[in-house]
């Protein structure tokens, strides 16, 4: 009995492809929906759901636009974070977001719903992300983050600063080409070290599949005011 036979199928001599956004680059994405994690000390984060090359997944933890409470309970504006974020807006043409409702998404474990804080003004957006893996070190393990660069509009490459300025389109784009795949290595990594953790299986490390690790969050309060999330 033959231990195997081979196989001409087009099915089975079709290469094995993972649209899985895992490597630096500039990604044409479809972003689905937009939702906010909020930690315990009131740091929140915003993370996207989206689709790439028809493959649905999550971006998480790379866009901070609080940081923890201050000292009266209130939230501190990250600025860098909350600057990438105006740059989504202006790029999407967005005026403003509403603050977060309720809502279910498939993000859970096998594809489960889940119910998140989402902000409903994101959503069926096709844009452009640069996005760059930083490898880091917490208690020992190794950590793989996909942070979110820059945004280009789609169809023209503009940026931010070219919509805003009406400066020549697509010139910001061309000069982050240089960057495209960049990588950060954090804590004394070195890319020896990341080949042998990803050989070994990224054990006691966090795969680029599921993003960032999250902190512990708390359920967000779904108030029916008319306060804005943000707007440009």
């Amino acid at each position: 009995m033959a231990f195997a036979k081979k196989s001409v199928s087009q099915e089975d001599v079709k290469a094995s492809a993972s649209n899985y956004i895992n490597a630096s680059g500039i990604y044409d994405v479809n972003i689905l929906a937009a939702f906010v994690n909020t930690s315990a000390e009131g740091s929140s984060v915003v993370d996207f759901f989206l689709d790439y090359a028809g493959q649905e997944q999550v971006m998480y933890g790379n866009m901070r636009v609080t940081n923890k409470n201050d000292a009266q309970g209130e939230p501190v504006e990250n600025k860098i974070g909350m600057k990438l974020f105006n740059h989504l807006l202006v790029v999407a043409d967005l005026e403003e977001v509403s603050d977060p409702i309720e809502g279910e998404l498939p993000i859970g474990k096998a594809g489960i719903d889940k119910t998140v804080a989402i902000l409903e003004d994101i959503s069926d957006i096709q844009i452009q992300m640069r996005i760059q893996i930083e490898y880091s070190k917490y208690l020992g393990n190794i950590s793989e983050k996909r942070i979110i660069r820059e945004f280009y509009r789609s169809g023209d490459n503009a940026t931010a600063s070219e919509i805003v300025n009406d400066a020549k389109h697509g010139e910001g784009f061309e000069k982050d080409q240089k960057y495209v795949d960049n990588i950060t290595y954090k804590d004394d990594l070195t890319p020896d070290d990341i080949a042998r953790w990803v050989a070994g299986g990224r054990q006691d490390g966090d795969a680029a599949k599921g993003g960032a690790a999250k902190s512990a969050t708390k359920a967000p309060s779904f108030g029916g005011n008319s306060k804005r999330f943000a707007k440009k």
